[in-house]
C-alpha cells in the first residue's frame, strides 16, 4: 500500500464468504518491528526474522471460536524491509514528517472453515505478540453484512455479525 500511514495502526480486513475466511492485515513496519529502514546490523536482521515468522503464523494475528473448524491456507507476508536496494542500503531512518518511504508489511491469511457460520466474532492476538500496534482499524464482510470497528489493546474482541 502506497500514500501515508500512522504509527500504531493497522488495518485489518476479514472476508467471511460461504466456508472461506480471508484476512488482509496492513502495518506499519515501525509497528511490527521498531523500526523501518532496510535491516544494517545482525539484531535488526534477527527482529526482522523473528516478525516475519510471527506474522506468517495466523493465530498470532487473530482467534476463531474452535466451532468454526477453521484449518489455515495459503499466507504470505510481504515488506519491503527484505528487498535489497543497493543505493538506499545504509541511508538513516527517516524522521517522523519525512516525505519518504515509510516500510509496510502485508500480510494475508486464507482459511477453509466447516462452519463459518458460526464466526460472530474474533479476537485479536496481535496485540500481545506485537506492542508496537495501539490500534487495530478493521473493516469486514461476512455473507451479505458488512462493518468497521476500531479495536485497542484493552479490548480486543471484535464482532463480525
Amino acid at each position: 500500500m502506497h500514500g501515508s500511514h500512522v504509527h500504531g495502526e493497522v488495518i485489518l480486513n476479514v472476508v467471511i464468504e460461504d466456508k472461506r475466511l480471508d484476512v488482509e492485515m496492513i502495518s506499519p513496519a515501525m509497528n511490527i518491528t521498531g523500526f523501518e529502514h532496510a535491516p544494517v546490523t545482525e539484531e535488526e536482521r534477527r527482529v526482522l526474522g523473528e516478525a516475519i515468522g510471527k506474522l506468517g503464523q495466523a493465530g498470532n494475528l487473530l482467534t476463531l471460536p474452535d466451532t468454526a473448524a477453521c484449518e489455515p491456507g495459503a499466507s504470505s507476508v510481504e515488506t519491503s524491509l527484505t528487498e535489497e536496494h543497493a543505493d538506499h542500503e545504509h541511508e538513516p531512518a527517516m524522521e517522523e514528517g519525512d516525505d519518504g518511504n515509510h516500510a509496510e508489511f502485508h500480510v494475508t491469511h486464507a482459511f477453509q472453515c466447516d462452519n463459518s457460520d458460526v464466526i460472530e466474532s474474533v479476537i485479536l492476538t496481535l496485540f500481545s505478540h506485537f506492542p508496537g500496534v495501539e490500534k487495530v482499524r478493521v473493516q469486514w464482510i461476512h455473507g451479505q453484512r458488512q462493518g468497521a470497528a476500531v479495536v485497542e489493546p484493552d479490548n480486543p474482541a471484535v464482532s463480525v455479525n
